[in-house]
């Protein structure tokens, strides 16, 4: 079980979000730092396969561009997926293929990525 609350680093500023709830395959922290929220969920499934996943989700109220005295909810999220077989391959071996992609995940990378290059 992770520790609470979470830290999570959003533009050089931590921040510190409590757990609101726990099952025994997935906790949720979140915070509401004055009408933007931070919503983080810690999940697993072991099944057919193994599946761990940590997903961030922000949302803001930004100006709506048609109507710009009003405002729309925008939201986005980053996900991170590990999903593994049940035999053949380790815990250990899908922790190294995560870092190796949390390794490529550059400042320069994400900027890329997130204007769509492949």
């Amino acid at each position: 079980m992770f520790a609470d609350p979470q830290s999570v680093t959003y533009a050089t500023v931590a921040k510190s979000l409590p757990c609101v709830g726990r099952t025994d395959s997935q906790s949720e922290y979140k915070l509401n730092d004055s009408g933007v929220v931070y919503d983080f969920i810690l999940s697993h499934q072991f099944k057919a396969r193994n599946r761990v996943v940590a997903r961030l989700r922000r949302d803001a109220a930004c100006a709506d561009p048609l109507i710009p005295a009003q405002n729309v909810l925008a939201s986005m999220t980053a996900t991170l997926t590990v999903d593994f077989p049940l035999t053949g391959l380790t815990p250990a071996d899908a922790q190294l293929i995560a870092k190796a992609l949390r390794d490529w995940a550059t400042d320069a990378n994400l900027l890329k990525l997130v204007n769509g290059e492949t």
